[in-house]
């Protein structure tokens, strides 16, 4: 054997021996990805299922209360006060109605006449199914309605609720099919026919189609299913990480430094290793939107408003950053260094205007989180101020995860602070939120606002909120507040508090602090 052919050997054996385990560990590191992302699908659909059937139950014991009540109008007044009082009790449904010859004659908004339709299926479990109902106050939402067939009595969905699962992948596919039709009942994302198939007459599928891994859960009450269907290119994440560690960087040093310089390159520019930047260099800084007591007319408050300013100037836009700092796992940093800006401004103003607060929003990782209570607590404590100087504000998708959210909630008011909700009715939570939660504000979003006094039918949805929030003793804040006919509205309603560009944009605290001043002087006039 000659030196040349040694080396080769020498080469190839070599090359086999590092290449060896690396692909038996690749090939665990699939399979074991592989098995999560089975795993992760069967949970989503376990998720969807539990929402599925408890939207279901609760439609029938509202169905139930409301054919005991022996109404002979369905539609009386007495029958609608009912109508809202479930409505109000629960936290499933956007409304429940009366239908009646394929009409929707009444609702817990009030009377109709509106042309529905036949239903789009009929239950096996006495209910017909409507997978599009538009309500004529509020336009351009699409709701799933389920009509108890031997009552007409009717219960209004958001679709999107009960497959309003957390996930990490945005691809995942959910939904809820009917096991004797085969039709789709609820839907995100893709679907396909075959995957009904695969279940058969079994309680639940595991499988993949070559594109997807897909989880079936089978309802044990009812005849339907949920699934869910995760890309199977979910898998390769796990491996090519792997890979990445695995490959001998000597081999190719030269070109693996190349990739990584050109990987690095690509990550500074993306906006999420940008956004990491600005939280080390503190680049960020507040801006305070006042709240104007609407009686009174003196600023007894501020909403702290996060704002971006890169080394160069540029300024980037909130509705930009925040989504992609929720996505990646870096809101709750955010929150944390306005609670840091917050201490460092506000202390003397604070001081000077006992009275006065400061609103600081949480985001619905922040309300996951065990230690956002004590972030609050410290606060309160380094700055040497009253719980009440404290608001924390929390929109409704922070409640999705109620159990959780609800401890974390009652800790902070454990700890003497007000809590708002805010943009309240832009989303799909229930109406029942307002009772479970420890809620002291509720925030009526701008969207809102801008109908109030007009002839549309959405201009009645904001009267809806007012006297809701009335009847939980909940104050009021209105936000986007822009006319004079829009104060006097609000003004003639009740609403306590609003804010908008009629009293004042977002501004540094030195200009808060002469705006308050100001306004104390106007107040007291």
């Amino acid at each position: 054997m000659n030196k040349t052919t040694a080396v080769a050997i020498a080469i190839v054996v070599g090359l086999i021996a590092v290449s060896a385990p690396i692909a038996i560990t690749l090939y665990l590191a699939w399979k074991q990805s592989f098995n999560e992302q089975m795993a992760e699908a069967a949970t989503l659909a376990r998720d969807v299922l539990r929402r599925s059937d408890e939207s279901t139950a609760q439609s029938f014991v509202i169905f139930r209360t409301l054919e005991a009540a022996h109404a002979s109008d369905p539609c009386s007044d007495e029958s609608m006060r009912l109508m809202r009082k479930l409505h109000l009790g629960s936290d499933q449904f956007q409304a429940i109605a009366y239908v009646k010859d394929d009409r929707m004659l009444c609702s817990s908004f009030g009377r109709h006449n509106t042309l529905l339709g036949p239903p789009t299926y009929a239950t096996g479990y006495g209910t017909d199914i409507r997978t599009s109902v538009e309500f004529p106050i509020l336009p351009g939402r699409k709701f799933l309605m389920s009509t108890h067939r031997a009552s007409g009595y009717s219960v209004a969905i958001h679709p999107d609720l009960p497959v309003n699962v957390f996930v990490d992948e945005p691809n995942v596919a959910v939904g809820v099919f009917s096991n004797g039709s085969g039709k789709v009942i609820l839907s995100r994302g893709a679907f396909k026919p075959d995957w009904i198939k695969a279940l058969g007459s079994a309680s639940e599928a595991q499988f993949s189609d070559g594109e997807h891994l897909v989880a079936i859960q089978r309802s044990g009450k009812y005849s339907f299913s949920a699934y869910a269907a995760i890309p199977q290119s979910a898998v390769g994440t796990g491996l090519r990480r792997t890979a990445l560690i695995l490959v001998p960087i000597g081999i190719v040093a030269g070109l693996v430094l190349a990739l990584a310089v050109f990987h690095l390159a690509r990550q500074q520019l993306a906006l999420p290793a940008v956004l990491k930047v600005a939280l080390r260099r503190h680049e960020f800084f507040l801006a305070y939107q006042p709240l104007v007591e609407l009686r009174g007319g003196r600023c007894i408050g501020a909403e702290a408003l996060i704002r971006w300013r890169r080394p160069n100037g540029e300024m980037v836009r909130p509705d930009l950053f925040i989504p992609v700092a929720e996505d990646t796992g870096l809101i709750h940093e955010v929150t944390k260094r306005v609670m840091e800006i917050v201490a460092q401004e506000t202390e003397h103003l604070l001081k000077a205007h006992p009275g006065f607060h400061i609103g600081i929003n949480l985001s619905h990782v922040d309300l996951q989180l065990d230690d956002t209570p004590h972030l609050i607590q410290d606060l309160i404590r380094k700055m040497g101020v009253q719980p009440h100087n404290i608001l924390v504000e929390a929109t409704e998708r922070g409640f999705m995860q109620a159990d959780k959210a609800r401890k974390i909630m009652g800790d902070i008011h454990a700890l003497k602070l007000k809590i708002a909700i805010d943009d309240f009715g832009t989303g799909y939570s229930s109406l029942s939120y307002l009772e479970k939660f420890p809620l002291d504000y509720l925030k009526i979003d701008k969207s809102f606002v801008d109908t109030m006094g007009g002839k549309t039918a959405t201009s009645q949805v904001v009267v809806h909120i007012i006297e809701m929030a009335k009847s939980l003793k909940l104050d009021m804040i209105a936000e986007g507040v822009e006319t004079a006919e829009q104060v006097k509205f609000l003004q003639e309603r009740g609403v306590q508090y609003a804010q908008g560009y009629f009293f004042a944009k977002p501004m540094p605290l030195r200009d808060l602090a002469v705006f308050v001043a100001k306004m104390e002087k106007l107040a007291a006039q």
